[in-house]
């Protein structure tokens, strides 16, 4: 299962009366779920293998952003969002130090908001990706040194 049947599965279920869609494919599974609006869920994912990964049996590289030591990726797809609201301050700013697991932003995908955190300590060098960006999995968002 490719990304673009991924989100024509989302929208389908945007779109439908389902709170929850699992499909399995050829040994992968994906695991859909929708939050009720009073009440914030976690959304955990299955990962899935890319082409990539079935062909060669070794997982795809990383995305390399030169003369940096780190860079946060999108853990999924979705609405990248640089602050918890339009009026409220960025999570994070060029030149601030994060910790390994401090939130630095929100993906927004069905009306699900999911946290994304630093996977390391570092200072943010760059911040890679407008706030309101529709991103892919896997899309650098922050470069840190």
């Amino acid at each position: 299962m490719d990304l673009s049947q991924i989100r024509r599965l989302i929208d389908l279920m945007a779109k439908a009366p389902i709170a929850e869609l699992e499909i399995e494919d050829n040994g992968r599974k994906i695991r859909l779920t929708r939050a009720r609006s009073d009440q914030a869920v976690p959304v955990i994912s299955t990962p899935v293998k890319s082409a990539e990964t079935e062909t060669t049996g070794t997982l795809p590289s990383p995305t390399v952003v030169a003369n940096a030591q780190e860079t946060i990726t999108a853990p999924s797809y979705g609405v990248f969002h640089l602050a918890p609201s339009p009026d409220a301050p960025p999570y994070v700013a060029v030149g601030q130090q994060v910790e390994a697991g401090q939130q630095v932003g929100l993906l927004e995908a069905m009306k699900v908001f999911n946290p994304v955190r630093a996977s390391v300590a570092g200072t943010i060098e760059a911040v890679l990706v407008a706030g309101g960006t529709e991103v892919d999995m896997g899309t650098p968002l922050f470069r840190l040194v």
